[in-house]
Order: structure tokens, then C-alpha cells, then sequence
């Protein structure tokens, strides 16, 4: 009968298992602790990850604290002075080249 429980173990199982029931009774009450730690841990964890989720929020509201919503008008804008100043820098590097061509250093 190797890895089978035998008759007397399964009695013994069983006379435990009453006892815990006449000692802790059943009606709303967790027979074994495990349950029960089980339970604090998963409360734990949902307040850890509400006070996470409140962290994040002040964290985004510290961030967010002094920045406006970007506007068409300054889109459009920014995208003009884009162009200017690349025609700037192209007519700088032209004027260089240019100089340098016209009075080459030996």
C-alpha cells in the first residue's frame, strides 16, 4: 500500500477535521489560517496599489502644474519661424563659402 492512505490515517484526518469544526465552528469563520492570512495579504496589496495609484496622480498634477495646451495658432506659428530660421542658417553657411572661395588662405 505504498503512496495510499491507509484506514487509520484517513480516521485520523478525519477525527482532526471535527475537532476543528466543534472548536471554530462553521459559520462565517475560516477553519484554517491560511485563508485568513491570505485575505490581510490581498488587502495589503489593494491599498498599496491604491496609494500608488494616488502617488502617480499628485505626481502627474506636480508635472502637469505648469504647462498649457498647445494652441493651432502657435503650432502653425512655431512652424514658420521654423522655416525662417533654416533660410537664416543656409544663407550663413552661403556667405561663408563664399568668402572662402574669394580669398582662399595659403
Amino acid at each position: 500500500m505504498s503512496g495510499l492512505a491507509t484506514h487509520e490515517s484517513l480516521a485520523a484526518m478525519g477525527d482532526l477535521v471535527s475537532k476543528l469544526v466543534a472548536k471554530h465552528g462553521t459559520k462565517n469563520k475560516q477553519i484554517l489560517d491560511g485563508d485568513i492570512t491570505i485575505r490581510k495579504r490581498k488587502k495589503v496589496e489593494q491599498r498599496s496599489k491604491k496609494e500608488i495609484s494616488e502617488k502617480r496622480k499628485a505626481k502627474k498634477e506636480i508635472l502637469e502644474k505648469g504647462r498649457s495646451v498647445d494652441n493651432t495658432a502657435d503650432i502653425l506659428n512655431e512652424r514658420i519661424l521654423n522655416k525662417v530660421a533654416t533660410k537664416g542658417i543656409i544663407q550663413l553657411f552661403n556667405a561663408v563659402k563664399h568668402i572662402k572661395t574669394i580669398s582662399p588662405q595659403s
